[in-house]
């Protein structure tokens, strides 16, 4: 009997930690210098098994400054890439060419090739800071 007490013990302080362990902390993406200051920016968080089709965490924000800051709260320490897109004429999607370049500005993580498709391994981080800060240019 005493045995499976210790057992049943454990196995709460076990889950106790990982529950404590899994800290949910804030990813802030900020822009500066912000070229063309009108339209609205649409932000996506994504996981590598959904890039560039379902963000786990979305926004759009009205560009009425050169400069904006956004918070994703309560974001889990993992891998993920940001991709941001400027929609200047409102249609609510990434307007592009017949050869599927885009013709408004965008901008992601890492450092994606601006003549190519983007690739994970060139725009995910590692997210495991109190508060980390993700700087795109648009």
């Amino acid at each position: 009997m005493k045995n499976l007490v210790r057992l049943a013990l454990m196995l709460v302080m076990f889950s106790y930690q990982n529950l404590t362990a899994q800290e949910k902390t804030t990813l802030i993406v900020e822009f500066e210098n912000i070229e063309n200051v009108s339209g609205t920016l649409y932000i996506g968080v994504f996981e590598k098994e959904n890039f560039l089709k379902k963000p786990i965490f979305s926004k759009s924000i009205d560009v009425k400054n050169s400069s904006h800051k956004i918070e994703f709260k309560d974001l889990d320490h993992g891998v993920y890439a940001v991709s941001v897109f400027q929609d200047l004429n409102g249609n609510g999607t990434m307007d592009a060419q017949s050869n599927g370049m885009p013709t408004e500005p965008w901008a992601m993580s890492g450092t994606p090739n601006p003549m190519a498709a983007p690739i994970w391994e060139e725009v995910s981080f590692q997210f495991d800071d109190k508060n980390k800060a993700v700087k795109l240019k648009i």
